[in-house]
């Protein structure tokens, strides 16, 4: 954002925390801004680096805002493990997603 970006492609899996860094570095409180994105940062970089666009709809799923996590050829399901370490880092967060559906 410092470098002059109007908005954010971070993460589709949350929108709903992402939201606020942006509102706080548009209103001048970088500060504020930075804390909340090291914040969501692991959850971000598992997301990018571990599941791709599965990790939203592993969690969608979770969240019961799904029925099936299933993606399409060429992707694979995510692994067990990859998917519990995904929740394991979302849940403390608790994205709109985990909980829209219940």
């Amino acid at each position: 954002l410092d470098a002059g970006a109007t908005g954010t492609m971070t993460s589709a899996l949350i929108p709903d925390l992402i939201r606020p860094i942006v509102f706080h570095h548009l209103e001048g409180r970088r500060d504020a801004a930075a804390a909340l994105y090291a914040r969501l940062l692991p959850l971000i970089n598992y997301e990018n680096r571990q599941c791709g666009l599965r990790a939203t709809k592993a969690v969608m799923k979770e969240g019961g805002v799904i029925r099936s996590e299933a993606v399409r050829h060429p992707l694979e399901p995510l692994h067990p493990a990859t998917r519990a370490g995904l929740l394991e880092l979302a849940r403390p967060l608790d994205p709109l997603a985990l909980r829209w559906g219940r």
